[in-house]
C-alpha cells in the first residue's frame, strides 16, 4: 500500500509524479487554502522538489491516499530557505542522514471514517519504516504544537528545537525526530492493525537497512 520513491521520478516515472502533484494541489491548494501555491495546471510542484528528494506515497486501488516528502538538509529546504526564524536564533541539525518531512497530506475520505485513528498511525508507521529503510539519523518537522503529541504517542524521539511562535497567522514549532527500535516496533503493530499494510523500497534506494531493520518489502 505504501511506496518509497526516489525524487527523480519526473523522468523514471512521469505518471507516478504527475498524480503526486495533482494530489498536492487538491491537497494543500484547494483544500488547505495555500493560494501561494496554486498553479494553472493543478499540479502543486515547488523549488525544493528534485531528484535528491524521496516521497511516500500511499494508494488503493491507484489513487493517492496519503503522502509525505523527504527534503534533503545538506541542501535548501523549508527550515533554512522559508522561516529560518522559527528557529529563533538556534542551530537545527542538518547532514547527509538528516532530511527533512514536508508536505505530510491523508486524503479527506480516509480522515473523515470511523477507521482514521487506525489509518493515520499506518501512515506514521510507514514514514518511520522509511526513516529506518534509508539508514536516516531523524527528520526536521514543522507543524502545530499539537502534532508533537501525536508523534509521542507513536513512539517517535521527539526534540523540540525553538519554542512555538506563528507563522502566516497559524502556530508553529521546529523538532528533530529520531526513529527508535521502539519506534520500529509500534510502526509494525500500526500495520498490522491496516490489513494489507507494506512498504515497497527499491533496492537501488537509499543506504540500506540496518541490520534488524525494515526489509526491502516491509510487512
Amino acid at each position: 500500500m505504501f511506496k518509497l520513491v526516489s525524487g527523480n521520478i519526473d523522468s523514471t516515472d512521469p505518471s507516478l509524479a504527475d498524480r503526486i502533484y495533482s494530489f498536492r494541489h487538491a491537497f494543500f491548494v484547494e483544500r488547505m487554502g495555500w493560494e501561494a501555491c496554486r498553479k494553472p495546471d493543478h499540479r502543486e510542484r515547488d523549488a525544493f522538489d528534485g531528484p535528491d528528494s524521496f516521497h511516500v506515497v500511499g494508494e488503493q486501488h491507484s489513487e493517492i491516499v496519503a503522502y509525505a516528502r523527504f527534503l534533503p538538509t545538506i541542501r535548501p529546504h523549508l527550515l533554512t530557505h522559508l522561516y529560518p526564524e522559527i528557529l529563533q536564533g538556534a542551530q537545527a541539525p542538518s547532514g547527509p542522514r538528516i532530511y527533512e518531512w514536508t508536505r505530510q497530506a491523508i486524503a479527506p475520505k480516509r480522515q473523515e471514517t470511523t477507521q482514521r485513528d487506525a489509518f493515520v498511525k499506518a501512515v506514521s508507521g510507514a514514514i518511520a519504516l522509511a526513516v529506518a529503510a534509508l539508514d536516516l539519523e531523524g527528520l526536521l518537522i514543522q507543524f502545530h504544537p499539537a502534532m508533537v503529541a501525536r508523534l509521542i504517542e507513536t513512539d517517535w524521539d521527539v526534540e523540540p528545537l525553538a519554542l512555538p511562535s506563528m507563522y502566516l497567522g497559524e502556530s508553529i514549532i521546529p523538532v528533530f525526530a529520531r526513529v527508535t527500535e521502539q519506534t520500529l516496533k509500534t510502526a509494525r503493530t500500526a500495520f498490522a492493525a491496516w490489513p494489507g499494510s507494506k512498504l515497497d523500497v527499491p533496492e537501488d534506494l537509499g543506504g540500506g537497512p540496518k541490520t534488524g531493520w525494515p526489509e526491502r518489502v516491509v510487512q
